[in-house]
């Protein structure tokens, strides 16, 4: 058997034994919304219209990510919400990630000219990639499979771009190749946006251990008008399509910071995430940093002008080695073009650990060239040593974080006493506890939940949802003592931002009043109000609040608002039919007056509707 064949083999079996102990974890976080919670991916069978349904079921939308998630419909068709499948699911994935990462780096060392210990230079990399410990947060972290099954097929893109390439220089046919990158892109695409990144990965290549090479000038040339012209069109849209799209006044309503303070916060979050991997100590990877405070300015904190100048000095650096070390110009390229997405303009979260997966191959490639060049007098045996031994710490860290998250008590505890200002950590841990306790108020377990929750709510960061739970189990218990919830859920739905996690809190307190959870509808009617007058909805939930208004609180008036608000939005998003949907219900509970004030506000915006239509809605500005 060659070194080559031993490596295909051994190589995922090393990885799955750092993961195997975390497979036994619970759901965390984004999989709740994403997957427990989404209906439409439960299938019970693999029928081919049931899977569509699934595939296209990604909020918001349902228009992207279809691979990942008819991947997840495949894994409750086979064994349920076990959380086990999922992430063992997840795990596959990323060994055959380790496998083409290995490949990868095979044809990289080869082209700046390694050729003792290839192999197993080769091998180590992907193994250190593999089995480091930022890794555990990407590949056990279910939802985030759609972030490890696009890098899947970018890596098989970048690998036939590298075959195309080499077949070119050499003087051979490599069309063919290059190709099949398109096909690849597009179902890299299918599980997540992130696969757009590929053309950049594409020009750190070029810029550094490809050269724009050719067999003939004229190919030489044409690659380097080629990047040219594309670097031009996507610098243009950038900057007048993308840029005024994500400042505009509510293109950050959501977040708690603006555009300015995203792009200056990511000076900070770009070395923090260099500190994580090169010192990787697992605690200090505390998942959650939604208490993480965003920068205002180069001194505020200083280490925002520190951070930029690092990386600064990181971007020369990769300029000046572009030809003396083009390999470790490649991974200073690799890692910035790998967060030139998540660290841009676009209103995300500013930290998530799972961004890495990709960009830490760029810090190893750095590291590898680094160790390459180390001089060594007699024989290379100690830099062999120094790898094994760095491989083997790294997977030894990697284990502990995966054992850590194979057990949800160990987690959430862990998770608490790394960032205990952290309201995402707090809730984990009272909603364990809660579990714990049976359901039984004479358990311990459930005033410790209690006070979990309080401390949470309490936290100056913190959003809608501890609040809403403390409401829920005050009704569920008939327990006194929800006003205090009450005037905080109001107070920050008031003057707070209206961050997505706190939106869908809110929304479930609707959803618990029509399953026959009694809550204060008072105290309910007057958060929808506040809501109303602050954020701008999606129809069904003005819909939604319509209903809720008639049917539970006696708003007439607040409802025909909130009636009037889903037409209106509907038709101006281009969905007559929700529209006339939500006209034709009312009409059919004879509800003529909320129709007529409806029809009245959508012709005072410009909609043209027949004066006998209950029924059907015109489109915008035309004669009906």
């Amino acid at each position: 058997m060659s070194l080559h064949v031993a490596t295909l083999l051994a190589l995922p079996g090393l990885v799955a034994l750092v993961y195997w102990p975390g497979l036994g974890g619970p759901f965390i976080f984004d999989d709740f919304p994403a997957l427990v919670g989404n209906q439409r991916v439960h299938l019970t069978s693999l029928a081919w219209g049931e899977l569509w349904k699934a595939a296209t079921s990604f909020d918001p939308g349902g228009t992207g990510r279809q691979l990942a998630m008819a991947s997840f419909a495949i894994n409750h068709a086979l064994g349920g919400l076990d959380p086990w499948g999922w992430k063992l699911g997840g795990l596959v994935v990323h060994l055959a990630n380790a496998v083409l990462v290995y490949v990868l780096c095979l044809r990289l060392l080869a082209l700046v000219g390694v050729q003792q210990y290839l192999h197993l230079s080769a091998a180590a990399l992907a193994l250190a990639w593999a089995v480091h410990p930022l890794q555990v947060s990407a590949v056990l972290y279910v939802v985030q499979r759609m972030e490890t099954l696009c890098l899947t097929f970018t890596l098989l893109a970048l690998l036939a771009y590298l075959r195309g390439r080499r077949l070119q220089i050499a003087g051979d046919h490599g069309w063919p190749w290059l190709a099949a990158c398109a096909p690849l892109l597009l179902l890299a695409l299918g599980a997540k946006e992130s696969a757009l990144l590929l053309p950049l990965f594409t020009l750190a290549l070029e810029l550094t251990v490809l050269a724009f090479g050719g067999a003939t000038q004229v190919q030489q040339r044409f690659w380097r008008w080629a990047y040219a012209l594309g670097c031009m069109v996507g610098v243009a849209i950038f900057v007048t399509v993308v840029v005024p799209h994500y400042a505009a006044p509510n293109a950050y309503f959501t977040r708690d910071f603006d555009i300015v303070q995203r792009l200056l916060s990511q000076l900070r979050i770009l070395p923090m995430y260099l500190g994580q991997i090169l010192l990787p100590i697992p605690a200090r990877m505390p998942f959650y940093y939604d208490d993480f405070e965003a920068s205002t300015s180069l001194l505020h904190p200083w280490t925002t002008l520190a951070g930029g100048l690092l990386l600064g000095g990181l971007l020369l650096l990769a300029a000046y080695w572009r030809k003396r070390a083009p390999l470790a110009a490649l991974g200073v390229l690799w890692f910035f073009a790998g967060h030139a997405m998540t660290s841009n303009v676009v209103p995300l979260e500013l930290v998530f650990e799972h961004r890495n997966y990709f960009a830490l191959l760029g810090v190893l490639l750095v590291l590898a060239e680094g160790i390459r060049r180390i001089p060594v007098r007699d024989s290379p045996a100690i830099k062999v040593a120094g790898t094994v031994a760095v491989v083997l710490a790294l997977g030894f860290l990697g284990a502990i974080r995966s054992a850590t998250w194979g057990d949800r008590l160990l987690l959430a505890v862990e998770h608490v006493n790394m960032n205990p200002d952290s309201p995402r950590a707090l809730q984990d841990l009272g909603i364990v506890y809660y579990e714990m306790s049976g359901g039984s108020m004479d358990s311990p377990f459930f005033s410790l939940a209690m006070q979990i929750f309080e401390r949470e709510a309490a936290l100056p960061r913190s959003g809608v949802l501890p609040d809403q739970t403390l409401v829920l189990l005050r009704a569920k218990y008939e327990l006194p003592g929800a006003e205090p919830a009450w005037d905080r859920l109001v107070a920050k739905l008031r003057d707070r931002p209206l961050s997505p996690e706190s939106l869908i809190a809110f929304h479930g307190l609707i959803e618990q009043r029509y399953k026959g959870v009694q809550l204060d509808d008072r105290r309910l009617t007057e958060a929808v109000r506040v809501l109303m007058g602050r954020a701008v909805l999606t129809p069904h939930k003005y819909a939604q609040f319509g209903d809720y208004l008639l049917r539970y609180a006696g708003e007439p008036e607040l409802a025909a608002n909130a009636f009037a608000n889903a037409v209106l939005i509907s038709l101006d998003q281009g969905d007559e039919a929700y529209a006339r949907q939500v006209v034709k219900v009312l009409a059919e509970e004879g509800r003529l007056e909320h129709v007529t004030f409806v029809l009245e506000k959508a012709r005072e915006a410009g909609f043209v509707l027949p004066n006998d239509l209950p029924e059907f809605l015109c489109a915008k500005n035309s004669a009906c």
